[in-house]
């Protein structure tokens, strides 16, 4: 696997960084921080966050925004990264919190070309980052990710169900492997993520289901796969969560 370490670059004087990076499936980069701010963009695979703003599954073609400083830790499932490494003092974004970005498709191809980019005063490629610099500042927050629990037990239990997502997989076995009732269950529950266990699995199926619809595979292999009985269930409750069907959202993306 493909792999660069920013601090290996970190000290260059570029005010933006692009380095693409391939990891295996489960691939753990334990928590750490950087001095610049990063910009993690997934264009392929799923990327599981840990910060002190909260955990999330991101699914492919949306990025993360890390303010510098601030420590992550990273669980990579097949993954393909293009990320942006900014000096702090050049960073067009202000906050100070992790954000889930969304990417325009030029946005996606500026991405992509970065890393393949000459070093030094290169014309072209000081157009292509004034590009990525705007394209960044206007970036969009989206709610289009996985919000995860920070409660140690509740969110293996989560994992275990992410690594074998199913649609009915019940709040029973979940409050059966935690120990505890499930009206206590659901209470943590919506504590620790904001909504119900079951609109939490339906994110979760269709969520965990992008990247396979991008890479071509038969809507009714998903379906099944997720524990739908047929095809037209799997894409009307991917219509209720995303607002477009299977074929709609691989058309636009």
């Amino acid at each position: 696997m493909k792999q660069v370490s920013i601090h290996s670059v970190e000290h260059l004087p570029q005010q933006i960084i692009a380095i693409e990076n391939q990891y295996a499936d489960h691939q753990l980069l334990p928590s750490h921080h950087h001095q610049r701010a990063q910009l993690l963009y997934g264009a392929q695979g799923v990327i599981q966050i840990e910060t002190p703003d909260g955990n999330w599954i991101i699914p492919p073609e949306r990025a993360v925004w890390i303010p510098p400083q601030v420590s992550h830790q990273l669980t990579m499932y097949k993954v393909r990264t293009c990320s942006l490494y900014i000096r702090p003092e050049h960073c067009p974004r202000q906050q100070q919190h992790c954000e889930v970005l969304a990417i325009s498709p030029l946005f996606r191809q500026l991405l992509l070309t970065a890393p393949l980019l000459p070093t030094g005063h290169n014309p072209y490629a000081q157009l292509i980052f004034q590009l990525i610099h705007w394209e960044l500042k206007q970036a969009q927050v989206i709610q289009q990710h996985l919000p995860l629990p920070q409660h140690a037990g509740l969110l293996a239990a989560c994992q275990t169900f992410l690594a074998q997502p199913n649609i009915h997989y019940s709040p029973q076995h979940m409050a059966a492997q935690l120990h505890v009732s499930e009206r206590h269950f659901s209470r943590l529950f919506k504590k620790e993520v904001g909504y119900s266990f079951s609109q939490w699995r339906q994110h979760a199926c269709v969520l965990l289901s992008l990247e396979k619809i991008m890479n071509h595979q038969p809507i009714q292999k998903i379906a099944y796969d997720l524990g739908f009985k047929n095809p037209a269930a799997f894409s009307n409750m991917f219509h209720r969560v995303l607002g477009l069907s299977p074929s709609q959202y691989y058309a636009t993306h």
